[in-house]
């Protein structure tokens, strides 16, 4: 290495730590602003806390838009048969008609890579693919599990032998079962690098029997996802009307987590319902914003230019966003579809071991802060990105990974302390009026929660039979207060742990690990 590119290469760790540093000392700052401002600029913080207020408000009200709206979209896709849809479509009237296969459909490749998700459960996603409604010569899966669990597990190195008994017929040459192996150089363990490798392996095999990738789709989902049976349909159909279809990436409004919801304790059910709503409502009223999360649909084309997932990353949907972004020059954006689609919530046996449970998968998800210094380089570097767009994303980066996990607590707990540390206050109407007024703000805000509730009633799973009518409204109607459990607990403290360990030099791979998901006995 020369002097010159060990230079560069010391730069370039700096500005890495620097930029991993910032999210956490940008929250650090807003928590402690109750207590520093409180004491030096008092009055200015009060008023901060209450236009913080009123925004919450505007958010809250906002919200029931997006869902009455959106649950509208959901049943209107639901009544569509979107094989037909596209069967109807005239191809000399499409955008691009020559980037379209010839019957119009696209091949679609489906990407499983499996870890700790038990046999059953991968079993019932790969089923739910077999029951889609879109041609079955179209539909490739990949399955591709891990060398290292498979050297110390034989039930699990077997698995692919029995995938391949059970589905083989259906698939036949479109059955891709791979083995990752655990010792790559420049990979570290975890979903992305499994991802990787289980894509290329088939992008190899797909071109190997002369087959166009343009004109093929990708989705490499969680193994407990279950595709409603229209789910690759209507996706294809978003992605053949599209006039940029390739530089575009889709993804459902409807993320439940339905496939065993009334298996899971209360405060479970309340966090996986309280992600399904406002992702409803952000893709009616912000679908712009919206990043790679979970399970999403690209260009298979796309993604091999791309260079697939990064494998040095132990965190891989939020990141993979900005390759696509880099590569087209920020020209790369969300559409949304609503067919839904259902995950599994965390299910442990044990009642306290489920809590936990639930708290790690958060704490994983908080590490996905990762994702603020990786940006934030590629916009620094990136030339051709426009500037307006840039500071778009930036300002997007803080929202998501400071500016909402410390408001509620800012609104909930900043004005109490500034009026603790200011005795003297007191003696003035300000004392009394702060405090009420943003308690009626927040009482407004609560008019929001009466929609969402019957939203969440609307698409959570129907009552199970062996519970009561009275049971189950009770439950409902407790649910809601327990709400603000959730939100200083789940919805705070792994997202402060994760944010301040990469401040503190911490790194994601040695904190997290791959999931495990079982059905629940």
């Amino acid at each position: 290495m020369t002097p010159n590119t060990q230079s560069t290469e010391n730069s370039n760790q700096r500005l890495e730590r620097i930029l991993e540093m910032i999210p956490g000392i940008a929250l650090w700052i807003l928590l402690l602003s109750p207590l520093w401002a409180g004491v030096s600029i008092p009055m200015f913080i009060l008023n901060v806390f209450l236009i913080l207020s009123v925004y919450w408000l505007y958010r809250a009200l906002l919200t029931p838009i997006g869902l009455f709206f959106g649950y509208r979209k959901v049943q209107e896709a639901l009544k569509k048969d979107w094989m037909q849809e596209i069967k109807n479509l005239r191809k000399e009237d499409l955008p691009s008609p020559e980037e379209l296969p010839d019957d119009m459909f696209p091949g679609y490749l489906v990407v499983l890579p499996n870890y700790g998700e038990e046999y059953p459960v991968l079993q019932r996603t790969i089923k739910a693919l077999t029951e889609q409604n879109y041609p079955k010569d179209k539909i490739y899966l990949c399955v591709s599990i891990e060398g290292r669990k498979a050297a110390k597990d034989p039930v699990y190195a077997n698995r692919l032998n029995l995938l391949k008994e059970e589905f083989g017929e259906f698939f036949g040459n479109r059955l891709f079962l791979t083995t990752h192996p655990g010792d790559l150089p420049g990979e570290v363990p975890g979903a992305a690098s499994n991802r990787r490798w289980g894509t290329k392996y088939a992008v190899e095999q797909i071109e190997s029997m002369g087959n166009d990738i343009s004109k093929f789709l990708i989705t490499a989902p969680d193994g407990d996802l279950v595709f409603h049976k229209e789910y690759l349909a209507a996706s294809a159909y978003k992605w053949i009307l599209n006039e940029k279809r390739n530089r575009k990436f889709y993804q459902t409004a409807l993320y439940t987590f339905n496939n065993n919801y009334w298996e899971v304790p209360i405060l479970i059910r309340i966090v996986v319902i309280n992600l399904t709503l406002p992702v409803l409502a952000s893709s009616v009223l912000e679908k712009h914003k919206r990043e790679t999360w979970s399970c999403f649909t690209l260009s298979l084309d796309v993604m091999k230019k791309v260079d697939y997932w990064d494998p040095s990353l132990s965190i891989d949907d939020t990141p993979f966003y900005w390759r696509p972004f880099a590569y087209f020059n920020g020209d790369w954006e969300c559409d949304v579809f609503f067919i839904p689609l259902s995950a599994d919530a965390i299910y442990e046996d044990n009642y306290s071991q489920n809590h936990k449970a639930q708290y790690k998968q958060y704490l994983r998800w908080g590490w996905g802060v990762i994702t603020f210094p990786l940006a934030i380089k590629l916009l620094l570097k990136n030339k051709e990105i426009p500037l307006w767009l840039k500071l778009s994303k930036v300002q997007q980066l803080f929202e998501i990974f400071v500016f909402w996990k410390v408001l509620a607590f800012l609104i909930s707990l900043g004005i109490p302390i500034v009026l603790f540390l200011n005795r003297d206050f007191n003696n003035y109407v300000y004392a009394y009026t702060f405090p009420s007024l943003v308690s009626s703000i927040m009482s407004l805000a609560v008019i929001g929660m009466v929609p969402a509730l019957y939203y969440k009633v609307k698409i959570a799973p129907p009552r199970p039979a062996n519970m009561s009518k009275l049971k189950y409204w009770l439950l409902i109607v407790i649910e809601a207060p327990m709400n603000i459990i959730t939100l200083f607990t789940f919805s705070f403290f792994p997202f402060i742990v994760a944010t301040t360990g990469m401040m503190l030099g911490q790194r994601a791979e040695k904190k997290i690990k791959w999931s495990e998901k079982k059905l629940a006995n």
